[in-house]
């Protein structure tokens, strides 16, 4: 550009994603480059330079990146046993962003993050965002957002009732998998408040399944005072914690029993490798021309318009990705599913245990080790896995509870789930839980419209309680044992018959242990 000099010392850092003050792209007390840059103009827009030059400042920032973060875990991994043992992590950046996916490939493992929220914005106040996208790209970015993101019954967020997703816009965990490489979830939740949050740990569970993953943390558990109610008979009888302002708190799950319940299914699931994962995944492969693509700079551009089927893809196949620098061009090895199907492709069966079926409401699992469902069910309806049975489900609202359950089409969560690693039908220790939801007394969720404050509301928890007839055969004539949210029993006895298990819903079930001996 007129002005620049290599030899002075005057090239501008530019160009970015959006106009480059030149001031702060010459960052230089170089008196000629001072006095060059006073000759130039005050402001270059990204179509101002070639894309050559754009992709070589890309270049440029992934290359020192890169190299810095080898020096420093050469460094570390040096510095003591456990360091040298460990597997060194480069990022936890941005998700869905080629150039931090690129750092993570070089590294030992591989962590990303990702929150949702329980409730949202209408559809159609969202949709407006999309107006003016600068590109039909960016468009269809805001587009998927807005779906993701909005309310769908009432106020309120039923991620059932989406296509499959732990995403409020372009996917953060779902697609970035590489193989042979650990991956690590080292953040995930959902913010309260959230009518419909019993089933996340089960579809982050089955996520984790489909993905091979190997490590799932979740955000947060404790503020505290647990320390403080050590000695307490009721540890666990405290305020469930929830957004009332414009700092999100509603990350705190330690008093939730609601979610907890289902937590501690997933974990089993989890760690027992109880679900498949996906046999075939597609493969995602990013040449050099995206990895330096300028337009990659604005958030959500970096993959392109192919990029935008990873999402779906990865819950009816599997998916990974690889970046390689050894070749220019993209290449997707297996089967999509295309964002134009997102919202026409029903259901989802990534294997023969998991089923999505996000225009039903909800997603169901059956394999030897452990079966699960979550969603809306009509009242009267039963459920089936196999050999074992659940019927005569009803959900019981307490009196005062901020926003009931629908009795005619209850929403739960439930599972069955080995606890010694056997398969049910030989296994020795079982776990049953299930949840409906919760809110604490006197909660208000607020309305910015017309400025009426949320409020957090205080104990007792009022907490739907289901009620069911479980048939289990596997453990006909065992023992069951029913614990409450502080792990106190309320109430032991046998599975008669064909394993019949009856739970009435004035019973504060948190969750059963069956056994055998």
């Amino acid at each position: 550009m007129p002005g620049e000099d290599l030899v002075n010392g005057t090239i501008l850092f530019a160009p970015m994603a959006n106009a480059t003050k030149t001031g702060v792209a010459l960052n230089d007390a170089n008196p000629a480059a001072l006095a060059a840059v006073q000759a130039m103009k005050q402001e270059y827009k990204p179509e101002d330079f070639p894309t050559a030059r754009g992709s070589d400042v890309l270049e440029f920032l992934v290359d020192m990146h890169l190299n810095y973060k080898k020096r420093q875990a050469e460094t570390i991994k040096k510095s003591g046993r456990s360091t040298t043992l460990s597997p060194m992590v480069f990022d936890t950046g941005i998700g869905y962003e080629i150039q931090s996916q690129y750092l993570h490939q070089n590294a030992d493992a591989v962590a990303h993050d990702a929150y949702v929220n329980g409730y949202g914005p209408s559809l159609d106040e969202q949709m407006k965002l999309a107006d003016g996208a600068f590109n039909d790209l960016e468009k269809n970015r805001l587009i998927l957002e807005a779906e993701r993101v909005a309310s769908n019954e009432g106020p309120w967020v039923n991620w059932l009732l989406k296509p499959p997703g732990i995403s409020q816009g372009v996917p953060w965990l779902e697609h970035n998998k590489i193989e042979g490489k650990p991956y690590l979830v080292y953040e995930t939740q959902i913010q309260q408040p959230a009518k419909y949050r019993a089933d996340f740990p089960l579809r982050l569970a089955a996520l984790a399944s489909i993905q091979d993953w190997d490590w799932v943390t979740w955000h947060y558990f404790g503020d505290g005072s647990l320390d403080s109610a050590a000695n307490s008979t009721n540890p666990f009888t405290k305020k469930v914690d929830v957004t009332t302002g414009s700092h999100p708190q509603g990350y705190h799950f330690t008093y939730d029993e609601v979610q907890t319940s289902l937590m501690r299914a997933a974990a089993y699931i989890f760690v027992q490798n109880a679900w498949d994962k996906a046999p075939n995944p597609t493969t995602f492969v990013y040449g050099k021309k995206s990895l330096y693509d300028p337009k990659s700079m604005n958030y959500g551009h970096s993959y392109g318009q192919k990029g935008m089927n990873m999402l779906q893809t990865v819950y009816e196949y599997g998916a990974r990705i690889r970046i390689d620098t050894s070749r220019q061009d993209d290449e997707v090895l297996g089967p999509m599913v295309l964002f134009e199907d997102r919202n026409k492709h029903n259901p989802y069966h990534p294997t023969d245990q998991i089923t999505f079926d996000w225009k039903a409401g909800f997603i169901k699992a059956v394999s030897p080790k452990a079966v699960a469902f979550a969603g809306h069910l009509p009242q009267g309806s039963n459920l089936k896995w196999g050999n074992i049975s659940m019927s005569d489900i009803s959900v019981h609202n307490p009196e005062g509870i901020y926003d009931p359950i629908d009795p005619e089409k209850p929403y739960f969560a439930v599972s069955i789930y080995t606890l010694d690693d056997k398969p049910l039908e030989s296994s020795n220790l079982a776990g049953v839980s299930m949840a409906s939801t919760s809110f604490n007394s006197g909660y208000q969720r607020g309305n910015v419209n017309n400025s009426q404050k949320a409020i957090e509301g205080t104990l007792p928890v009022l907490v739907a309680r289901i009620g069911a007839t479980f048939h289990i055969p596997e453990f006909a004539n065992g023992h069951y044992t029913m614990y409450d949210f502080n792990n106190s029993i309320i109430e032991e006895g046998v599975l008669l018959g064909h394993g019949k298990l009856t739970i009435e819903h004035d019973k504060p079930v948190y969750y059963i242990l069956l056994s055998k001996s």
